[in-house]
């Protein structure tokens, strides 16, 4: 399988654009309210330092109504400004709140239409992950702080160079003396900043040993096994000990942050403290007047405030980007191609299956090479082996879920590397192992469809020959009847027998051409598994149909059995055939009817 690329850099710039790209789009008027955002909260800070001293120059001048007239003036617009920008913030909040929600059923959008193997493992598996919790921190999500970092960062230089040009007058040395500073409180910073992404991983471990400690606690089988094996005192210590784990891995992290805060905050106070007494001193000895000392007391607090949000926001906008690069990888990941020509002689049945010289691997663990497998039109065929043979794998290449490394996989002589996804995920019918039934309604968990797009007909034949439509009408479940009762006390819930003919009913909804059940029985007894496969005998006439388990109840109903070791085919032939051959299928047999009663055996070979 060709590699996946390794996670690109996003400069911080180019994410920024991005994401506000994003949120534009969605939403046109954003654009004006984060200006207005932007334009108030510059102009209402220098306002406020300006204000103070006009008053003081005109009432100690003597001129006290034209004083009060200003407050007067000034008081309302302050108010009026602050009125707006309260009313703005608000609307922008809502509007980034419900984008946060968009953006988040993008993000899982997405992952339904990229290549497969990028949600299943590798690294991307772990960046997408990292994405889907970047979103999930409420108002530290990081498409708030993409978008509310950058508008912080534009403020405060903004301001900056207001309140530099004010101090400016009064003595340039003070500005370069407050940006020196400044620039070690950003070492400081930055320091933090790396303390604390050496500790992220960490981090994410303990939440998803919690995370995994709380959803047990909330799964109803674990309940029994709880109470029968008496686990409460073990799962107590067990509770304690990843507690104890987490607490000590915050008391690490703290200890990091106290230090650097206490080095900021002596920076702070040395900053302040000498151009508060610079100024002091100026105004004792005459050189700048009372109002001027109001102005500049006031600009020195503002600019070390501004100087110190652009070094703490770029700072913070740095931990984001981590963030945000992630989830730009996953949204940006290859979609499945839904482009190319399609022949007819694809839908053509029953299909005939071939595997050419295919190879495939796994990062570095080789499953199949030089692989070579014909299937004829119609044809019947088991695939057994042990945990690791490579059946599930073989599965996912015909499906087009995986690609091979090197080789080519054919359906009636369709090279499946060169069809559109949705044109060969239409040819099968696949009932896997852990197959979902959704909390929606019956005729949704059939077709896939809107209960609109659903054909009734087509779903009530389909439950009928599944053995499930009598059933249904006579507990009065209907094609709207919602299941599972994971959202609805009053859900329908199966029994597995009951569920596997359900996912029967699903795959003669689909009518596909090529039958696949991977698995679907194991947790079945083999009576009711024997009877499972005989319906899917039925439904499998005229179709081609691969039956992949551990265990021999499909090996009745095929025309031919596949025994696969180790990524290749190591016996083939009939039941008969390999038992006479006595190797590992034979022995395989052995073993599974040595649990079975005396005079049963041939019987449990079959079933």
């Amino acid at each position: 399988m060709k590699g996946i690329k390794k996670k690109p850099e996003y400069p911080i710039i180019s994410n920024i654009c991005y994401f506000y790209k994003m949120a534009y789009r969605e939403f046109p008027k954003l654009v004006s309210c984060h200006f207005i955002l932007v334009a108030g909260r510059i102009l209402q800070p220098f306002l406020g330092i300006l204000m103070p001293g006009i008053v003081l120059n005109m009432v100690t001048g003597g001129d006290l109504f034209r004083g009060l007239a200003v407050i007067t003036l000034a008081g309302t617009g302050m108010l009026l400004c602050n009125a707006l920008i309260r009313k703005i913030t608000s609307k922008t909040y809502f509007i980034e709140n419900v984008w946060r929600t968009i953006l988040l059923s993008l993000a899982v959008l997405k992952e339904t239409k990229c290549l497969y193997k990028y949600v299943e493992y590798g690294e991307q598996k772990d960046i997408t992950k990292r994405a889907y919790q970047s979103m999930m921190g409420g108002d530290d999500a990081v498409s708030y702080r993409m978008l509310d970092y950058p508008r912080d960062l534009i403020v405060n230089i903004a301001c900056f160079f207001l309140y530099s040009t004010v101090l400016g007058i009064l003595e340039p040395w003070l500005v370069a003396f407050l940006i020196l500073l400044s620039i070690l409180n950003y070492g400081i910073l930055q320091m933090k900043n790396r303390w604390q992404l050496a500790l992220r991983k960490e981090f994410a471990q303990s939440d998803r040993e919690i995370q995994y400690l709380n959803q047990t606690f909330e799964d109803k089988d674990m309940a029994k096994d709880a109470r029968i094996f008496a686990m409460n005192d073990w799962l107590m210590a067990f509770r304690k000990k990843l507690f104890n784990r987490r607490t000590a891995l915050e008391k690490k992290n703290n200890r990091r942050i106290i230090v650097t805060d206490c080095l900021q905050l002596f920076l702070n106070v040395l900053r302040n403290g000498l151009a508060y007494a610079y100024l002091i001193q100026a105004c004792l000895q005459g050189e700048i007047s009372v109002a001027g000392f109001l102005v500049y007391f006031g600009a020195i607090t503002g600019f070390s405030e501004f100087v110190t949000g652009i070094v703490d926001t770029y700072s913070r906008l740095k931990l984001a980007n981590e963030d945000a690069s992630c989830l730009r990888m996953h949204m940006e990941l290859p979609e499945i191609s839904e482009e190319g020509r399609v022949p007819e002689q694809l839908y053509r049945r029953p299909a005939e299956i071939e595997f050419r010289d295919v190879s495939f691997s796994y990062g570095n663990q080789k499953i199949y090479d030089h692989f070579n497998l014909l299937i004829h039109p119609g044809e019947k065929v088991a695939l057994l082996g042990i945990n690791g043979a490579g059946k599930t794998t073989l599965v996912k290449l015909l499906c087009g879920l995986y690609e091979p490394d090197q080789g080519t996989i054919l359906i009636n002589g369709v090279d499946i590397s060169t069809l559109p996804k949705h044109a060969l995920y239409q040819l099968f019918s696949v009932v896997f192992q852990e197959a979902a039934v959704f909390p929606y309604p019956v005729g949704c968990n059939l077709s896939f469809q809107s209960l609109e797009e659903t054909d009734e007909e087509k779903a009530w034949e389909a439950l009928r020959r599944a053995g499930l439509e009598e059933t249904f009408q006579e507990k009065g479940i209907g094609l709207d009847s919602f299941m599972t009762r994971l959202y609805f006390k009053d859900g329908v819930e199966l029994s597995g027998g009951q569920t596997q003919r359900f996912l029967l009913a699903r795959a003669l909804y689909r009518d596909g051409s090529i039958l696949i059940l991977d698995e679907p029985t194991s947790a079945l007894d083999p009576i009711a598994e024997s009877e499972i496969y005989e319906e899917y005998v039925k439904f499998s006439s005229g179709r081609t149909s691969l039956f992949i388990s551990h265990r021999l109840a499909s090996t009745r109903f095929s025309d031919r059995i596949l025994f696969l070791e180790n990524g290749a085919i190591r016996e083939e032939g009939t039941h008969e055939e390999l038992m006479k051959a006595g190797g590992s299928y034979a022995h395989m047999f052995e073993v599974q009817s040595h649990y079975y009663r005396e005079g049963e055996v041939e019987a449990c070979g079959t079933i």
